[in-house]
């Protein structure tokens, strides 16, 4: 059913990852769970952690979110050509009241070479707050996540290994490995349509590029050709950071030659023509693979 179907069924399913945890600041907690964060249960994310919304402290944070954030990621965080979607954003899925959000901005935001702003502790937990009603206003969904395991295992490899090409880039046997006991079919089903959700591909700090990341090599008319990891792109400018952190950027003009590499181009591709059926068979298959 093509490219908005594989969106909305990711959506939907990514929309109610957990139940309960305590509302506000404040509130006990129940465990360790993920980076320390509040309320998390001893397991980790899943069905009883639920970030719940404070809408005092989302307020605040959207006042926060203005003065320091808006600019890149935009009025509702959908993201801009300046930065990323935080609402499809693996990270923000698995955060708890700041417990991902907060040691991510704190060891520095990906586009800088400095720490991110200069944010209290109780202002990072506000923005968290904010950030999360903002996921809830665009998923609007009330519904539980329903059991995503209805394909075919049997029809998903042979969509793996025929018209989805994953296995060009991808081995059961190999990087797929064990990968049914690692994720839950929700969050396989986000990972292999989603990949790069977590938004950390692009701009970072210097040192070699991972091969999560998006580099482009730029060859002006004169001088030597410069790579990197992308910053950003549009029909005018280009910008990117080498491995020595180096922020290098460019006027796009017909004399400039931009090569663009991107190890989730496959993925992007792939949004274009899988089928309900597809997607569920797939996930099927790779919640199989244990």
């Amino acid at each position: 059913m093509g490219r908005a179907c594989a969106r909305i069924a990711v959506l939907a399913a990514a929309a109610v990852l957990g139940a309960q945890a305590p509302p506000g600041r404040g509130a006990p907690a129940q465990g360790a769970g993920r980076g320390g964060g509040r309320g998390i249960s001893p397991g980790g994310v899943g069905s009883d952690d639920k970030h719940v919304v404070d809408a005092a402290a989302a307020d605040r944070g959207r006042k926060v979110w203005a003065a320091e954030c808006i600019n890149c990621h935009g009025t509702h965080a959908r993201g801009t050509d300046r930065g990323a979607d935080l609402i499809r954003s693996v990270l923000v899925l698995h955060d708890r009241y700041a417990n991902e959000i907060g040691p991510f901005l704190k060891k520095g935001h990906p586009t800088q070479t400095t720490p991110a702003a200069n944010l209290t502790q109780s202002q990072i937990e506000d923005v968290a707050q904010f950030v999360h009603f903002e996921v809830y206003q665009t998923m609007r969904s009330a519904l539980d996540v329903q059991d995503v395991l209805t394909g075919d295992p049997k029809a998903g490899a042979a969509y793996f290994a025929g018209e989805g090409k994953c296995n060009t880039c991808h081995s059961p046997t190999g990087d797929l490995a064990g990968v049914g006991k690692k994720y839950s079919p929700v969050n396989l089903q986000q990972r292999f349509l989603f990949p790069q959700g977590g938004g950390r591909g692009r701009g970072g700090r210097g040192g070699a590029a991972s091969s999560t990341q998006i580099t482009v090599t730029v060859t002006p008319p004169t001088g030597p050709a410069v790579s990197g990891v992308l910053v950003q792109m549009d029909d005018f400018n280009v910008s990117l950071r080498d491995s020595s952190g180096e922020y290098h950027s460019w006027k796009r003009t017909p004399s400039l030659k931009v090569e663009k590499h991107n190890p989730f181009a496959a993925h992007e591709a792939l949004l274009d023509t899988i089928t309900d059926k597809n997607i569920h068979d797939t996930v099927a298959y790779l919640e199989s693979l244990k």
